[in-house]
């Protein structure tokens, strides 16, 4: 039996709906006339990772290496210094009084110098001090600061065997040559060692 055209009134009906009547030629939703999640709309995109920078890939490669370097040569300059029970920090350390004078210098700024957190300056401060090569004293004009300098008997340790102890160091980038070393010394001075500038957080 065939269906009958839907009234006036039906398709009134079913048009406030959002709908077409049953049987109509419009029954099937159209793009229109589906309804919207209000949520859908307000769901985030994903993050979309920014492509990698190849100079950043350059750089971080740069850094890796200068880390396997730096602990390469530690633990080597290390084996050279055994003889004075001393690591190549403490070793910079006492290089560093060294060239102070007998004015001395304030932990913070051998710290400075040395580019390494005040605890480890004063740490090599203690390790020279145990060897009776440093001391430390107070400053002339504040009493609260307290200043190191080099004893006498770590002055004569650097004028007998300083120079040999720099001759060894100074072997174990032998496979470089002295221009290439000057390079590489004015490469690495390029990069700040104050820690002032700040990390970057992306």
């Amino acid at each position: 039996m065939a269906k009958s055209a839907p009234s006036a009134t039906e398709y009134r009906r079913t048009a406030f709906a959002g709908g077409a009547p049953a049987g109509s030629a419009t029954n099937t939703p159209t793009a229109s006339s589906r309804a919207v999640h209000p949520k859908w709309l307000t769901v985030e995109a994903p993050a979309v990772e920014p492509p990698a920078d190849p100079e950043d890939t350059t750089r971080f490669a740069a850094f890796m290496q200068l880390l396997k370097t730096a602990g390469a040569l530690d633990r080597a300059a290390t084996d050279a210094l055994a003889d004075l029970d001393l690591t190549a920090g403490a070793f910079s350390a006492l290089l560093e009084l060294d060239k102070a004078g007998p004015t001395g210098v304030a932990p913070s700024e051998l710290a400075r110098r040395l580019a390494v957190a005040r605890r480890t300056a004063t740490l090599y401060v203690d390790i020279l001090s145990r060897q009776g090569w440093a001391e430390r004293s107070a400053h002339p004009d504040d009493r609260r600061m307290v200043l190191a300098r080099l004893t006498p008997e770590g002055l004569r340790l650097l004028d007998e065997l300083g120079a040999a102890y720099k001759r060894r160091l100074a072997a174990l980038i032998c496979d470089v040559t002295p221009l290439q070393a000057e390079r590489m010394r004015q490469l690495l001075a390029l990069i700040d060692t104050s820690g002032a500038k700040p990390a970057p957080t992306e």
